[in-house]
């Protein structure tokens, strides 16, 4: 079995900024001499086939060794999965210069929500704290934790931090190699380096990153968001070349003169090489006090579906990221596409027929949660996000298009067995040069709306990432 490696948890050497206070927040301060900068990025690569829907840990320690350099300022929960192409700010801290050999990391809480399509009972004596799991049933386990920490020596390590020279780590979680027999964890982690990106001072990109304003300091051209994931609040920057978008919508100007406390964003950061992140795009979100982002893992009538939440801005009382939630549609309820910014023309979704699972959509809630197995929420706006899949390119049908086959379990599950992927010049490839450079065979995670297709389901890509 390949592995499900959850999370790029991006880290920048040459002064990652430190937190205090009750709600802790990252920015980057000037690196104090003989220091330097170090950031840090969380990503995710589960392997095809893997049904494990939603996972999320809290990382209550990072420390490079010898010495045991603190690298971060507090405890962080994170839901990884959806970091499968993308990646995950940790923060940016001022570390001391100096040779380090290694890392350690500190994992508490772990959580998951999975799909067994083993066959048969999953669970038992001495399995899954007893529990069971009947297949093709969605679950949820808090595994057991067979270590908290796991160190990390390989490469890139030793690294050698310099004065003055900011550095990006980034950390890979490998969940199905940490998952035992019985279900419990023993966690394994790898690390790697990163540089600028060619022509730039930017280490990293964030996508698709939706928080609650908490404060606009329109003076300084900057903002903090928070999220409720888990991740700390964030200072944000922004300059002549961010796109406002959607302030409009709602009367308001598209520049940070439209920001406000309390507005739900949706943002695409640039970790820059000095440790500050810096938006690109910053979209207006909704006018709802509450939204829900999960993925659809059943779509159970014309005004029925549910899904796994794995995102919530802000907390919403009694929704917690995993859960299964049934969502009732309500009479008119408005279709949309948020992903505005990609080559959608000629796709639909439009209403129900155009759902499947995997999907991704945001929802507004317009009613209190009504407990149940599982609890349930009524809707009237559904909006399509970009999902992730990774899969094996099966097929590759001209200079832009190629398929791909062994899928998650969820769409065999739903009798998916191949999905087509779009891609165009606005698609971002990482690990691999262009649509010429990926072979049959190859496995790839993949990002961007899905869409029903005539049979056969449309992913039009925002980025491709060759595992």
């Amino acid at each position: 079995m390949r592995p499900l490696i959850l999370g790029v948890m991006s880290l920048i050497l040459l002064g990652v900024a430190g937190c205090g206070g009750g709600t802790a927040s990252i920015s980057a301060p000037p690196s104090p001499q003989g220091a330097a900068l170090v950031s840090i990025s969380l990503h995710d690569m589960p392997p095809a086939g893997v049904t494990v829907l939603s996972f999320q840990a809290m990382i209550t320690g990072m420390a490079l060794q010898p010495g045991n350099v603190s690298l971060l300022g507090s405890p962080a929960t994170l839901e990884m999965t959806q970091l499968q192409a993308m990646s995950a700010y940790m923060g940016t801290i001022s570390v001391p210069v100096g040779n380090y050999t290694g890392m350690t990391v500190t994992l508490a809480n772990p959580r998951m929500t999975f799909l067994n399509n083993t066959g048969g009972m999953m669970g038992g004596t001495g399995m899954m704290g007893g529990g069971t799991c009947a297949n093709g049933q969605i679950c949820q386990l808090t595994p057991t934790m067979m270590a908290s920490s796991v160190s990390i020596t390989g490469s890139p390590f030793p690294v050698t931090v310099q004065a003055n020279t900011p550095l990006n780590l980034q950390m890979d979680f490998d969940l199905m190699d940490s998952m035992q027999s019985n279900m419990s964890m023993n966690p394994v982690m790898t690390s790697t380096m990163r540089q600028p990106m060619q022509g730039s001072n930017m280490f990293d990109e964030m996508d698709d990153m939706i928080g609650q304003v908490s404060s606009v300091n329109a003076a300084n051209n900057q903002f903090q968001m928070s999220f409720v994931q888990g991740m700390p609040a964030m200072t944000i920057t922004v300059d002549n070349n961010t796109i406002f978008q959607h302030f409009d919508t709602i009367g308001k100007p598209n520049t940070i003169a439209g920001l406000s406390q309390g507005q739900i964003l949706m943002v695409k950061m640039q970790l820059m090489s000095g440790g500050t992140l810096h938006a690109a795009n910053v979209r207006f979100e909704s006018t709802n006090p509450q939204v829900l982002d999960g993925m659809i893992v059943a779509v159970n009538s014309p005004v029925q579906f549910d899904l796994v939440v794995m995102n919530e801005a802000p907390a919403f009382q009694g929704v917690n990221i995993g859960d299964v939630v049934r969502m009732n549609l309500q009479a008119g309820t408005m279709f949309d596409i948020d992903d505005t910014d990609m080559p959608v023309s000629g796709m639909s979704f439009a209403g129900v027929p155009d759902m499947i699972v995997g999907q991704v959509v945001q929802i507004e809630p317009s009613s209190t949660l009504v407990s149940g197995t599982p609890p349930q929420l009524n809707t009237s706006h559904v909006r399509l996000m970009k999902a992730w899949v990774t899969a094996k390119v099966a097929s590759k049908i001209d200079a832009s298009t190629f398929t791909m086959n062994n899928l998650p379990g969820t769409f065999a599950a739903a009798g998916i067995s191949t999905m087509q992927v779009s891609t165009s010049v606005q698609t971002e490839f990482d690990s691999v040069s262009g649509m010429g450079a990926l072979n049959v065979g190859d496995t790839v995670s993949v990002r961007g709306p899905l869409f029903a297709g005539n049979g056969t389901p449309i992913l039009i890509a925002s980025k491709v990432q060759k595992r």
